[in-house]
């Protein structure tokens, strides 16, 4: 009987441990989710910036790179805030259930 009450104890804290660890990745995640967003949105103000500092110089090469670059980061950011509000979405229906 007291092998019984150990073995329920020993589930009982790995169970529980493995649930911290869980949202400790769950918060993680979600930092890391939002610096990626504010980085890339960061990365495309300066490529912008970039270009258009190079257009008036009249360097329009280095201008059409920068411009380039700042449009892949404004990609990258709203693909992420999709990302984002899509994992939001499931959070809700997981609560539900």
């Amino acid at each position: 009987m007291y092998l019984f009450f150990a073995v329920d104890r020993v589930k009982y804290f790995r169970d529980r441990s493995a649930l911290h660890r869980a949202r400790e990745e769950k918060e993680i995640l979600e930092c890391e989710m939002v610096r990626t967003t504010r980085s890339f949105a960061m990365m495309r103000e300066v490529w912008s910036e970039h270009g258009k500092r190079e257009k008036a110089q009249s360097s329009f090469a280095s201008a059409a790179y920068a411009f380039k670059q700042a449009e892949i980061y404004a990609r990258l950011a709203n693909d992420a805030k999709l990302v984002q509000e899509k994992a939001e979405q499931k959070r809700v229906v997981y609560e539900q259930w």
